[in-house]
C-alpha cells in the first residue's frame, strides 16, 4: 500500500476549458462532461489555465469560461472521481489582494495553485499563497516554475532552500524546448529535474507541452513516423524521476497551431464522438488519409489498442504501479553517436521482485544495433537480458544485452534479468 500523499507521485492534466469540447454549455461545463475520460487516463489532478479576466478581478471568472456555479460543479464531480482541481494564478495579482484571493478559491474547493513565472514577484506570491493554504485542512499544494535561466547544481540548490520550500512541486518545461530530439539535449533537460529531486526541497514536475510551446506533435513530426515519435516522447516523459504534466490533447496527438492561438479561439481541438456507421447495406468506406493538424477523434483512439491514447494509459499505469519508476536511482548509458537515449532506473534494493529497469529510445529514422553488456557491468548491474515491460513496436521476446536491434523511433522498457 502506498501511504505517500497524492502530490508525491501525481499525473497532472492541464486544460484550457475554452476549446476542450464542442458540446453545448460553458467551457467549464464541457470539461465536467468529460471527467470520465480524464479519469480513464489515470490523472490525479486537473490544472485549469487562468480563468480570471485580469489581475485586478482575481476573485471572478471570465464569462468566456463559465460561471462560478459551473466551477463548483466541476470541483464536485472531479472530487467524486478522486481528481483534485488546481488553478493557474496570474503573478501580477496585487500583493495586498493575495490573501483574500487565495481564501476565495480555496473556500470553493480549489486544491492548490500554479504560480506562473519565475520572477521575484512570482516567488513572493508563492510565499503568501503558502501561508494562506497552510490554514486549510487537506493537502493544498503550490506549483512553481523553474527559472530557465538558472539551473544550479544540487549543492547550490541545497544552500538556497528558501527558493523552493514555498512550493511542493516545481514545473520544468526545458524538455519542451529541445528541438530537434537528440540524446544529449534530452539528458540535460532530465538532469535539471534530477537536481531538483536530489536537493529534496520540491518535487520536479516535467512537461513537454504547454501554453508557451508549439505542440510536440507539430514540433517533432516528420510526416512518416508521427505516431512513433509521439509515443517515444511520451515514454521519456513518464520514465524519469520527475512527475509528468500533460497538456490537454497531447495524449491524442493534437497537432494544432501555437497554443497562444488556441487560447484565443473556441474552436474545439478534440472530437469526442465516433463517426456514424454507414447506411445499412452499404460497405464501410476506407479510412481517409490523415491530414496535418487534423482534429483527433477520442472515441476512435479509445477503440484502437495501438493508439497514442492507449500508449499513454499504459505509461500512466506503470507510473502509478512501479516503485522503481517512482523513486529509483537515475543512471544513463551514452549512445549519442547512434542517436539513442538509454536511461536506467535502479531501485534502492534490487531483487527479483524489484528489478532494474532499462529504457531504450531510438531517436533516429534508422534501426540501431546496440550492445550494452560492458556498460551495465561498469555500473555494477547484474544481468544478461531484458524482459519486456512495454515496447512501441511489434517485436516479441527478450532483448540480449550483447546484441539488440532497435527499430526506427522505437521506445522499449525492459527489466534487467540474468
Amino acid at each position: 500500500m502506498n501511504t505517500d500523499v497524492w502530490w508525491k507521485h501525481p499525473v497532472v492534466y492541464q486544460v484550457n476549458p475554452i476549446n476542450f469540447s464542442p458540446t453545448e454549455g460553458s467551457g467549464l461545463h464541457r470539461v465536467a462532461q468529460h471527467l470520465d475520460y480524464i479519469q480513464s487516463l489515470g490523472v490525479d489532478a486537473l490544472l485549469l489555465t487562468t480563468l480570471q479576466p485580469d489581475p485586478a478581478h482575481a476573485q471572478s471568472l471570465d464569462p468566456a469560461y463559465g460561471t462560478l456555479d459551473d466551477l463548483d460543479d466541476l470541483i464536485h464531480e472531479a472530487s467524486r472521481r478522486n481528481i483534485r482541481v488546481l488553478l493557474d494564478l496570474d503573478s501580477h495579482i496585487p500583493a495586498a489582494d493575495l490573501p483574500n484571493v487565495a481564501r476565495f478559491w480555496l473556500n470553493r474547493g480549489i486544491a492548490g495553485f500554479h504560480v506562473i513565472g519565475a520572477t521575484p514577484e512570482a516567488h513572493n506570491q508563492a510565499t503568501e499563497l503558502r501561508k494562506a493554504a497552510a490554514s486549510y485542512l487537506g493537502q493544498r499544494i503550490l506549483i512553481g516554475d523553474v527559472d530557465p535561466t538558472l539551473q544550479p547544481s544540487p549543492q547550490q540548490r541545497t544552500s538556497k532552500a528558501s527558493d523552493t520550500q514555498t512550493t511542493q512541486l516545481l514545473l520544468d518545461t526545458s524538455l519542451g524546448a529541445v528541438t530537434p530530439l537528440n540524446p544529449a539535449a534530452i539528458r540535460s533537460a532530465i538532469e535539471s529535474t534530477e537536481n531538483i529531486a536530489l536537493a529534496g526541497h520540491a518535487i520536479p514536475l516535467l512537461a513537454t507541452d504547454g501554453p508557451s510551446f508549439k505542440r510536440s506533435m507539430s514540433r517533432y513530426a516528420d510526416g512518416q513516423h508521427d505516431l512513433d515519435i509521439a509515443k517515444l516522447l511520451a515514454t521519456i516523459l513518464f520514465t524519469t524521476r520527475a512527475q509528468p504534466l500533460l497538456y490537454y490533447g497531447q495524449e491524442l496527438g493534437v497537432a494544432a497551431p501555437q497554443s497562444s492561438e488556441e487560447a484565443a479561439t473556441a474552436t474545439p481541438i478534440i472530437t469526442w464522438d465516433a463517426p456514424p456507421p454507414p447506411p445499412k447495406g452499404k460497405p464501410t468506406p476506407p479510412p481517409e488519409p490523415e491530414t496535418p493538424n487534423a482534429t483527433p477523434n477520442a472515441a476512435l483512439e479509445d477503440a484502437d489498442s495501438a493508439s497514442l491514447l492507449n500508449w499513454y494509459r499504459k505509461l500512466i499505469e506503470l507510473h502509478h504501479s512501479n516503485a522503481t519508476i517512482n523513486s529509483g536511482e537515475y543512471l544513463t548509458i551514452n549512445r549519442d553517436d547512434q542517436n539513442v537515449l538509454i536511461m536506467i532506473r535502479k531501485p534502492k534494493n534490487v531483487s527479483p521482485a524489484l528489478p532494474v529497469l532499462v529504457i531504450l529510445c531510438n531517436l533516429s529514422g534508422q534501426s540501431q544495433l546496440l550492445s550494452i553488456k560492458t556498460d551495465t557491468m561498469r555500473l555494477h548491474l547484474r544481468g544478461s537480458f531484458l524482459r519486456t515491460v512495454l515496447r512501441t513496436d511489434n517485436g516479441m521476446g527478450t532483448m540480449h544485452l550483447e546484441s539488440m536491434t532497435l527499430p526506427p523511433y522505437t521506445a522499449y522498457i525492459g527489466e534487467l534479468r540474468f
